[in-house]
């Protein structure tokens, strides 16, 4: 390596079998790589190191999956969960395109193995790497975050939250129920030491954009890998999510008549503000908003205001004094925020103002403690 030249960490992905065969056969022969080199757990798109989140569906039968780069929290079956292997060996690194092709292959050379075996693939539209099962043996924080997630929803009666769901696969968009998120543990995964390569050398993998959601929403737009979580900090609000799958959570209110102090309030838009300021005296609060704004910046909402004058649509004016606690632009429309207690039951009221100023808005009310 020349000095000065930039290190990049470089991605390793073992070809299957099938693959390799179909490649010989053209006359391309593959090098010998380090099985180590190659392992999926090493790799920045293996699920265990995307996920942020984990939550217990209620209807659907199965896990969410809050994962960083995904719009959408990842379905994730009971059937390809078992939270008792503790022990299961790989058929080998390489990774599959889809599931079926990884089952295919597990159940041909099953007899051969004589013992529990997975495999890897890539789920989610080609966005993660998974294993065929979900267990301690194959992914050991997600599956003790799964265990901890089931004690607190049988602890817990907490309200259900309906949230729009991809499944891992990402050929279906479904709707289901949940009541429970929990966030993966903050202690970094094993990981072995990157190899480095110089600028000439290859790049790394890029990540597949992850599956659109289907309508009545409008398109939304391509969205890239999120930044590394801050330890502690909440996962991105499960109706928010929702929300900006065309699935609403928040029933829409009729206007009501507009306030005087509204309908006298300038129409100049204000200066935008920082996004990091307080909406309320509560901490949880504070600190869910600010995760959910960094979930809309990854998304590409723009326009972000935080506890400022409402406004509507790409800024084009200033329509009342009431302060949203968040409001944002997302493909075409314009969203309101608000945060509250449950029991303050001032949400409806806020709605109804913000409704009155803007029919064309969205509201989206959450419960933060």
């Amino acid at each position: 390596m020349s000095a000065g030249a930039r290190s990049v960490e470089v991605d390793f992905e073992a070809v299957t079998p099938q693959r390799a065969e179909a490649l010989r056969r053209g006359g391309v022969q593959l090098p010998r790589g380090s099985e180590r080199l190659a392992d999926p757990r090493a790799h920045r798109d293996f699920v265990e190191r995307r996920v942020t989140a984990v939550g217990f569906g209620l209807t659907e039968g199965g896990y969410l999956l809050y994962c960083e780069g995904l719009a959408l929290p990842v379905l994730v079956p009971e059937s390809q969960v078992d939270l008792g292997v503790t022990s299961a060996e790989p058929l080998g690194a390489f990774i599959y395109p889809d599931r079926d092709s990884a089952l295919a292959d597990l159940e041909a050379r099953g007899a051969e193995a004589g013992q529990l075996g997975y495999a890897w693939y890539r789920g989610a539209g080609g966005a993660l790497i998974v294993p065929t099962l979900f267990s301690p043996a194959t992914t050991p924080r997600i599956a003790r975050t799964m265990l901890e997630v089931r004690e607190h929803l049988a602890q817990t009666t907490q309200r259900e939250l309906k949230v729009l769901l991809l499944t891992l696969t990402g050929t279906k968009v479904l709707q289901g129920v949940f009541s429970r998120v929990l966030r993966v543990g903050t202690e970094p995964a094993p990981r072995p030491q990157p190899r480095q390569e110089g600028v000439s050398g290859r790049a790394p993998a890029s990540q597949p954009s992850a599956p659109q959601a289907a309508p009545p929403a409008p398109e939304p737009v391509p969205v890239p890998a999120a930044p590394a979580p801050v330890p502690g900090s909440p996962a991105p609000s499960p109706g928010l999510v929702q929300a900006l799958s065309g699935g609403n959570p928040t029933s829409r209110v009729a206007s009501v008549p507009r306030l005087p102090q509204d309908v006298a309030a300038s129409p100049h838009v204000p200066r935008e503000l920082s996004p990091n300021r307080p909406i309320s005296s509560s901490a949880s609060q504070n600190a869910q908003i600010q995760a959910d704004i960094q979930y809309l910046q990854d998304v590409g909402a723009t326009n972000i205001r935080v506890n400022q004058q409402q406004i509507t649509l790409r800024n084009s004016q200033r329509v009342g004094i009431n302060r949203p606690d968040l409001q944002f632009d997302y493909n075409g429309r314009r969203y309101h925020v608000e945060y509250d207690t449950p029991t303050s039951g001032r949400g409806p009221g806020h709605q109804s103002r913000i409704a009155s100023n803007d029919p064309n808005a969205e509201t989206i009310l959450l419960i933060v403690p």
